[in-house]
């Protein structure tokens, strides 16, 4: 008899499994009732804070219901590191990721069908595809794990396509219980996961998402750059910048370098070698601020995450709330920082205009897309096949994010598939190859990877191909880490252009193409997804002006029940009156009445005013048509 078929296991029996494998003596409270309810066998939504643990309650149920326990999952990095802690507490777990040898998928995937059990991850895409559909049919699945579940949702902050495909498994594996973990989900994307996981009754446990040591602040500031200085001045231990762009996150880090901070970016535009540098490194303390884009955070485990900061104000509250949470997960006081000047609500008000491509936008994508296909209007293809976001991005006159959007939009209409793309690294000519043989540039030690290059792919001049990281670099003699930074050089001086994972996609038409002309969306997809984006940037937008508690207000969003006020953030806990220093900064050479005002906390108003005052009785300031300015030499 199995687990699956024996009385649900006790909270003393669980507890049990929980010492002996991981070593804690119980579960956190917020805890039990996830592993009670997946314990059973039956469908339950977790919806628990940042930082609660939500991977024990999936690993135990998966563990003691027995068979093959299936977990999606929506980031490589995040699958290696849990299949490293389950092997290294002496469990059976394997990934199943792009980029597998052939033989090495098979592997997985027969010792999945005709082992044991234990845990098998697997990114959302991989369902699509027939070798796994017919392996999965198979394997003895009891449990099913939807892990950053809100990513299944067409109104979560994380929208993937491909996690629409989830549900499916239910047809496979009727009996399987699911467990989906989230934690950011409003009433309307929980609702939007149960429906489309094929979730009839399923058990729903809220957790608050307070935690009551996070503290969350927003200080209104007249230079970004200046105030971000300051904050660094402030650190006491390790903390996270979060940018809007790559270029920021390189000029933010190259910034508090240059002040003698330890900094460093991490960005998707960034060598896998160099992100992980930096993150490891900043792991291990040895470097203290990572400025960095949303492509950092997710499944990074951290614990002792002091500080937070945005340099931007962000679009969405889920993703705020998943960004700041990274703070403070040992429980000890942490800080959540979002710095506003007078230009930063301007850039969050074109940043949500730009999130959706236009109709015509889509159109365009769509035209460039069949000329990279080289597919008429009407044809079927045969098979899938790789296309280059940012050449789509290029041809049609948009950023790549609109363009990548637009393949979604065009997926979620049901015109094309987007399947998983290789994970291996394509590379193709710019400049003509036979002429840089002929007349090759004076590049330094960049030459010798070039002249790698040209003798193994020379003659490729209107092709793409894999490029093998590993022989280039040895044969060019040259390390990993050097190499990589030898071909972004080439990139950045148009020798060559390079097309990583993330800038890739597989995709194959439905049925046949549909004209670049008259293809309409249904209204509904692109205009819920527009009225969405404006709703939640409505919310931030609130949430930088309330008066009450901040933590109160971020959680009016997805707590049915509103706790009391938090009483550590700066709407709870004013900070102390301004300092002369902080006064002048706010000043700068000069500064109007009116942006003074909205900068200065209303508590402190009227002590600044009689600062002014006094200061310009020592001939420190002077003001005019209500306009303060500072007299040189004199502060």
């Amino acid at each position: 008899m199995t687990q699956a078929d024996k009385s649900p296991p006790t909270l003393p029996a669980l507890e049990q499994v929980l010492r002996q494998h991981w070593g804690f003596a119980a579960f956190r409270p917020s805890q039990v009732p996830v592993v009670l309810s997946g314990a059973s066998g039956g469908d339950t939504l977790a919806i628990l804070p940042t930082g609660g643990g939500k991977s024990i309650c999936y690993q135990v149920p998966g563990l003691v219901r027995g068979g093959v326990c299936l977990v999606i999952s929506p980031l490589v990095a995040l699958m290696a590191d849990q299949v490293q802690g389950l092997k290294a507490r002496g469990l059976a777990a394997e990934a199943l990721t792009n980029g597998l040898r052939k033989e090495e998928a098979e592997r997985i995937l027969d010792n999945a069908r005709f082992g044991p059990g234990g845990f098998l991850f697997v990114a959302p895409e991989r369902l699509s595809q027939p070798a796994f559909q017919t392996a999965c049919m198979a394997m003895d699945v009891r449990t099913i794990a939807v892990d950053e579940a809100h990513c299944v949702s067409q109104w979560g902050h994380a929208f993937r396509s491909d996690y629409l495909e989830v549900g499916q498994l239910r047809n496979w594996h009727p009996n399987a219980g699911w467990i989906a973990l989230t934690a950011t989900a409003t009433e309307k994307v929980a609702a939007d996961i149960e429906q489309l996981l094929g979730m009839t009754r399923p058990h729903r446990i809220r957790v608050g998402m307070r935690r009551p040591n996070l503290s969350f602040a927003v200080h209104q500031v007249q230079d970004r750059h200046a105030a971000i200085v300051d904050w660094g001045h402030r650190l006491k231990g390790s903390a996270i910048l979060y940018v809007r762009t790559r270029r920021e996150a390189e000029s933010m880090a190259a910034m508090l370098s240059a002040h003698g901070f330890s900094a460093a970016p991490y960005h998707a535009g960034m060598s896998r070698v160099d992100r992980d540098d930096h993150q490891s490194q900043w792991i291990a303390g040895s470097l203290r601020i990572l400025a960095c884009t949303t492509a950092f955070g997710m499944g990074i485990d951290k614990p002792d995450v002091r500080h937070i900061a945005h340099a931007h104000i962000p679009e969405s509250p889920e993703g705020y709330i998943q960004e700041a949470g990274r703070a403070g997960r040992d429980s000890i006081a942490a800080e959540a920082t979002l710095f506003v000047d007078a230009s930063a609500m301007e850039e969050a008000e074109r940043h949500v205009a730009r999130q959706w491509p236009s109709p015509a936008t889509i159109r365009t994508v769509l035209q460039a897309l069949s000329n990279q296909l080289a597919i008429a209007h009407g044809a079927v293809m045969e098979e899938p096949q790789e296309v280059w976001v940012a050449h789509l991005a290029e041809k049609s006159g948009c950023p790549m994010q609109l363009a990548r959007k637009s393949l979604d939009l065009m997926a979620r209409a049901g015109w094309l598939e987007i399947l998983p793309a290789n994970t291996t690294t394509l590379m193709r000519w710019i400049q003509e190859p036979t002429s840089l043989m002929q007349n090759p540039p004076e590049l330094s030690s960049d030459g010798r990877i070039l002249a790698a290059l040209l003798s193994r792919h020379g003659r490729e001049k209107q092709t793409h191909w894999v490029l093998d990281s590993a022989s280039i670099f040895a044969e060019a003699g040259c390390s990993e880490k050097s190499g990589w930074q030898h071909l972004r050089r080439l990139t950045e001086l148009s020798i060559v252009a390079m097309a990583t994972p993330t800038e890739r996609a597989s995709v194959q038409f439905k049925s046949a193409r549909p004209s670049a002309k008259t293809a309409r969306l249904p209204a509904a997809i692109l205009e819920d997804r527009m009225r969405d984006s404006e709703e939640r940037w409505a919310f931030m937008r609130s949430y930088l002006q309330t008066d009450g508690c901040r933590a109160q207000f971020l959680e009016s969003l997805f707590d049915a029940e509103v706790t009391a006020p938090c009483g550590i953030c700066d709407r709870c806990a004013p900070p102390s009156p301004p300092t002369e220093r902080q006064i002048e900064d706010w000043i700068g050479e000069r500064i109007s009445f009116a942006e003074l005002q909205r900068m200065v906390p209303s508590e402190h108003r009227e002590e600044v005013r009689n600062t002014l005052e006094h200061w310009r009785a020592q001939g420190r300031v002077s003001w005019k048509d209500g306009v303060v300015f500072i007299i040189p030499g004199k502060t």
